[in-house]
């Protein structure tokens, strides 16, 4: 192979190692419901019958003006025996909780309230919200990083034998 190919090559590799690594600004998508209103919206869940909003175009809560989002949210509500679920856009990341199991908070009078988050298009729909997007990415990233290293050491090697 000579230098211009091996040159090409590497930067092919590069730039999509790059694409990969790199995450630009894109929407999230996320089901938004609430089984108060659609009781399609409760568990078990139907992914089918519940529509799909990009979140990027919803209306941001007047006291999130400027934040974009960045999430997918399911919170089950337990109101005094009362089950209420909620799948929605969120906007405020949590790294301790975002695509990690979900988590309880008791409340007085009979309240509680379960919070599932995570960062991975159409990912509040099912009981438990966990995203396999940063192990994807991080396979990908290690395929793109040891493809790169492999092609450098053959161009290098090529060079050393010429």
């Amino acid at each position: 192979m000579n230098g211009a190919k091996c040159a090409a090559c590497l930067a092919a590799v590069l730039f999509v190692l790059f694409a990969f690594v790199v995450k630009g600004a894109k929407s999230i998508i996320c089901y938004k419901c609430n089984s108060k209103y659609d009781p399609r919206c409760g568990d078990p869940f139907n992914p089918y019958t519940i529509g799909l909003v990009d979140c990027n175009i919803t209306d941001v809560p007047s006291h999130l003006k400027g934040k974009e989002p960045v999430i997918c949210r399911k919170t089950v509500q337990n109101i005094h025996k009362s089950i209420r679920i909620v799948r929605d856009c969120g906007y405020v990341e949590d790294p301790v909780h975002d695509d990690q199991d979900c988590y309880s908070r008791l409340g007085s009078h009979d309240i509680d309230v379960t919070h599932c988050s995570c960062t991975s298009d159409m990912c509040n729909g099912s009981r438990m919200v966990v995203s396999n997007g940063p192990y994807w990415y991080s396979i990908t990233t290690s395929a793109m990083v040891s493809t790169a290293a492999i092609t450098i050491m053959g161009f290098f090697l090529n060079i050393h034998h010429l």
